[in-house]
């Protein structure tokens, strides 16, 4: 079984190296999309001891972000599935994975097309706001939100998948994909890095996305130390969190995820059914793994 991790960044200096020595613990190559970096990020992509396959560099900064990192995806998704990965596993550089990634894809069957994982958000607390300042991000002491995000971050490159359109984190499985939801087990950090990171955050949103992600992110300015977590949850460690998840679901806008699992039917060639016979089968696909 061959797993291809991937990932792309921008402006992680701080956090590259564990991110590669994470994503080496498990995967067996590594694919990097750099998005236009303007610290050190891809040297240390370029000097790292880990199996980095290929570092891809963008070339031009479009103000387009919900666009381009859809795009950036695609291209990560597309390289990887040409070092013979059975598996594809896309991870931000401040998500961290606790469980035995391995084990569990050799116990799924080779009917499932794709891993739905759990994500958790870290944040920054009265009484633990140090910074990170390097070393396993993963044991940073932090606490987390029991508001879990279910997302598609393990699927097989041959069947018919594909990122499309903008604002998609997650690619779009085709007709015939079966997709099961695996176990909560990814912490992400982007909250609780530091409080200068978090500013930085605030800015890069504000400056560079449209509504609603704009307007959100303003808000948050001065506000990097929380006392609950953004869907008014009690913070917990992270045992605690995973014991009293409470499912937090996107929002579908208008039928958009429907239109581009046809438009996916359609690219890999699968025969399309009408909408009322897919949105059946989807709801029958569905599983805990």
């Amino acid at each position: 079984m061959r797993l291809i991790g991937l990932t792309r960044v921008r402006n992680e200096s701080l956090v590259i190296a564990d991110t590669l020595a994470h994503l080496d613990a498990f995967c067996d190559g590594i694919v990097v999309y750099d998005d236009c970096s303007t610290d050190d990020t891809p040297e240390l992509v370029r000097r790292s001891q880990t199996n980095v396959l290929s570092l891809i560099r963008g070339e031009t900064w479009s103000k387009d972000r919900i666009r381009e990192e859809t795009r950036h995806r695609r291209i990560l998704a597309e390289r990887g599935a040409t070092y013979g990965a059975d598996w594809l596993l896309y991870l931000d550089a401040d998500e961290r994975i606790e469980c035995d990634l391995r084990t569990l894809l050799e116990s799924t069957p080779t009917r499932i097309s794709g891993i739905k994982l759990g994500l958790l958000d870290a944040y920054l607390s009265d009484g633990q706001v140090q910074p990170y300042t390097g070393g396993a991000l993963a044991d940073l002491s932090r606490l987390f939100g029991p508001d879990e995000r279910r997302i598609l971050m393990l699927w097989r490159p041959e069947r018919a998948f594909c990122f499309l359109g903008s604002d998609q984190r997650e690619p779009v499985p085709g007709l015939g994909c079966r997709i099961v939801e695996g176990p909560t087990v990814v912490k992400h950090f982007g909250k609780a890095i530091s409080i200068s990171q978090w500013e930085e955050t605030c800015a890069y949103y504000t400056e560079h996305f449209p509504e609603p992600y704009r307007s959100k992110w303003a808000e948050r300015r001065g506000r990097a130390i929380h006392s609950e977590s953004d869907f008014g949850r009690p913070l917990l460690p992270w045992k605690d969190a995973i014991a009293d998840t409470i499912r937090i679901d996107p929002p579908r806008r208008n039928g958009r995820l429907l239109l581009r699992r046809l438009q996916a039917s359609v690219i890999h060639g699968v025969r399309r059914r009408t909408p009322r016979r897919e949105k059946v089968e989807q709801r029958g696909e569905i599983a805990h793994l």
